[in-house]
């Protein structure tokens, strides 16, 4: 697997349907844990810090920008962490849109001085489409990284095969975990292009490893 990380202006990432709240009241964002996304909404814990001092994290639930926020801590320097929920972007439309059938597209990495960063994880060809889509639509944008989708030793991702991985990300990604499930495992078998029963088997054998690493570290 490969990630890619792209800046590009809100107005650019208008052309692919990227559609982002109004950026004027954030100086920066930087988004430090991805926890939830579904169809109506994203939650994850961001650093954020207001162009103005003076402003409240109230005063961006009142302008629409956050559906909810929890403050963790403020720093010395003004700026939050924060838990919280916004409208969810429809990522996966914007590449069905782009006519890329692979591939994951995650939310903002980060703001600062007008630029959002994105990342995209594909395997090599995927990546290339991405960017030949991107490009072809006239997207002005800066490749920050790309390089190997390495996961951290401490992830439990790292324990799991590149195909349990790559199977298991599948799943998450269709709705396969979601309650009620929005996809079963032999249509997700047929979006990747394996059999089922090869699917089931990475998904079991996948789910075992990280709940006997979930487990171990904790006792």
């Amino acid at each position: 697997m490969r990630r890619l990380i792209l800046e590009a202006s809100e107005k650019e990432l208008q052309k692919a349907g990227i559609e982002l709240p109004p950026l004027k009241k954030i100086k920066a964002l930087e988004l430090l844990y991805f926890l939830r996304q579904d169809d109506h909404e994203l939650a994850t814990i961001s650093r954020i810090e207001l162009l103005d001092p003076t402003m409240k994290i109230q005063d961006l639930k009142d302008s629409g920008l956050l559906l909810d926020a929890q403050i963790i801590e403020q720093e010395k320097s003004g700026a939050y962490i924060l838990f919280t929920r916004t409208a969810s972007p429809t990522l996966q439309n914007v590449l069905n849109n782009l006519g890329i059938g692979g591939g994951y597209l995650f939310p903002p990495l980060g703001i600062a001085d007008g630029k959002v960063r994105f990342s995209f994880l594909g395997n090599e060809q995927q990546v290339k489409d991405f960017m030949e889509k991107i490009n072809a639509i006239g997207i002005h944008f800066r490749v920050v990284l790309l390089a190997d989708a390495n996961f951290s030793p401490i992830s439990p991702l790292s324990q799991l095969t590149a195909k349990q991985r790559e199977v298991l990300l599948a799943a998450y990604k269709y709705g396969y975990y979601d309650i009620p499930r929005k996809i079963t495992s032999e249509e997700l078998a047929k979006k990747i292009g394996l059999v089922n029963s090869t699917v089931v088997e990475h998904l079991r054998k996948a789910e075992q490893r990280l709940i006997k690493q979930i487990i171990e570290n904790k006792f």
